[in-house]
């Protein structure tokens, strides 16, 4: 059996791998592997240490080997140098370092976790939420999502996967809703029966030109009318115009003028000192609550976030009516 280190840079929050078993069989005319010392490492088994070194290490017999091809796979991603199998030498580092992300998870384990929702979501939940716009996409692997409510809050903030880039509490539940979404909101205070969140990111390719915001997050909320108008009152901003965040900054909400959509809808910044953190817009309807949010971002995009934060609201409210109506 053979082992390969792979100096790679794996990210401290370490994500899934499913490693699918394949075949092999060594090459002919391949020099025999110096026998390796004993050691309680598993064959093929991918194995990562405390200076972040992957050590693969392949079995042998049919049916082996899927740990090493996912080994050569990982050098091969972090290293401009095509890696050949049959050398156990690592490639000389790039004079640019590179960062491969992947999550290491126990074989049977699933890739995310379960829906904590008490049952199935309305399907149209899902088909409302905005899947692109002009370029920035909603995210392959971590697709949109829908949870019925009643649920466990912790459960269900992991499975959401909050949007938000920001997120600072306050002590006045009232002002920390401003970062937090509605959804964190109808999660604390609305989790019953008949309530149903749906979320989602979407961010634009690296390699797109940046006139575009190269990420935003939608949230739709279904329950209550008199949910629904708690969530949809602006009145509420008043109170907050200037507080202070959890680690002492000052904060601000700012109004932000945008075209009327729904029952009601109102846009706003959350500031940080003199910098905006968040671009949100709130339209509020009989049936649901949607709310777009625009973190700040770098590279920055070409138009301003107020500019864009209206037109990608009309966008997400116009596929929103054609599903729910």
């Amino acid at each position: 059996m053979k082992f390969t280190r792979c100096a790679v840079v794996v990210s401290a929050a370490l994500c899934l791998l499913a490693v699918a078993a394949c075949g092999g069989m060594p090459r002919a005319g391949t020099p025999a592997a110096i026998p390796a010392p004993a050691d309680s490492t598993p064959a093929d088994s991918i194995v990562v240490d405390k200076d972040q070194v992957l050590t693969c290490r392949e079995g042998e017999g049919e049916g082996q080997g899927s740990a090493q091809a996912l080994c050569d796979a990982i050098a091969a991603a972090a290293s401009p140098e095509p890696v050949s199998r049959a050398s156990a030498r690592p490639s000389p580092a790039p004079s640019v370092e590179q960062v491969f992300e992947a999550e290491v998870l126990k074989k049977g384990r699933p890739l995310s976790p379960a829906n904590p929702g008490s049952g199935p979501g309305d399907p149209r939940l899902r088909q409302a939420l905005l899947v692109d716009y002009r370029g920035v996409h909603e995210s392959i692997t971590k697709p949109g999502v829908v949870v019925a409510l009643p649920a466990v809050e912790g459960r269900a903030v992991q499975f959401i996967s909050p949007p938000q880039a920001v997120e600072l509490f306050h002590a006045s539940p009232v002002c920390r809703r401003w970062n937090e979404g509605a959804w964190r909101v109808v999660l604390r205070d609305f989790n019953q029966r008949g309530v149903q969140i749906a979320a989602t990111r979407l961010r634009a390719a690296a390699d797109e030109p940046s006139d575009r915001p190269a990420e935003f997050s939608e949230t739709i909320v279904t329950g209550p009318a008199s949910m629904l108008s708690a969530l949809g009152d602006p009145a509420a901003m008043a109170s907050c115009r200037k507080f202070f965040s959890a680690f002492g900054r000052s904060m601000s909400v700012r109004p932000i003028p945008v075209p009327p959509l729904g029952t009601r809808s109102w846009a706003f910044r959350v500031m940080e000192g003199k910098s905006v953190t968040q671009w949100v817009e709130v339209v509020r309807t009989p049936r649901y609550v949607l709310e777009v949010r625009i973190p700040n971002q770098w590279p920055r995009p070409r138009t301003d976030p107020a500019v864009l934060l209206p037109r990608i609201a009309a966008a997400a409210y116009a596929r929103a009516e054609a599903a729910l109506t």
